[in-house]
């Protein structure tokens, strides 16, 4: 599976679906000596959320100013992912239309290797919408156009 891709800086006061998967990568390589408690994958990238990245860059002696920036990003994956292999966890809240990040440009490049012709700009507009219900009915889901758990576990 691809590396959802950096898409834009996120700090406080940061939301949406790629605040809410680094939420989750940061959920996944806590160990019994760290100073954060687990977080909660609402997307909202919080004082919490921000502790818990300077945390995590003290950890990986990165630059620690509580911004997930192209480097943070991807050393998070890197972590995430020797820990729990390649599979990428659904974000932990819904992606929809005007939703835009790293993690809508994944779901527009799985569509786009489906069959569909989206343009992977990482903005979930109207054919990103309707390319998710056509992928719904294909495989038995709700086609309500949104991708929640079921139909992100059955696209990943």
């Amino acid at each position: 599976m691809a590396i959802p891709g950096y898409y834009s800086l996120l700090q406080r006061g940061s939301s949406g679906p790629d605040v809410a998967l680094v939420q989750t990568w940061l959920n996944g390589v806590r160990d019994a000596c760290t100073w954060y408690d687990a977080l909660k994958a609402d997307g909202k990238f919080g004082a919490s959320t921000q502790r818990a990245v300077q945390e995590f860059q003290l950890k990986n002696k990165m630059n620690m100013d509580g911004k997930v920036g192209q480097n943070t990003w991807n050393v998070l994956y890197t972590r995430y992912t020797a820990k729990h292999g390649l599979k990428v966890p659904y974000p932990g809240i819904v992606l929809h239309t005007g939703c835009s990040g790293g993690t809508v440009r994944l779901v527009q490049q799985k569509l786009n290797s489906l069959g569909e012709r989206l343009k992977d700009d990482g903005k979930y507009g109207a054919a990103t919408a309707a390319a998710v219900q056509r992928f719904q009915r294909r495989n038995g889901l709700t086609a309500d156009g949104s991708v929640g758990y079921a139909t992100w576990e059955k696209m990943f």
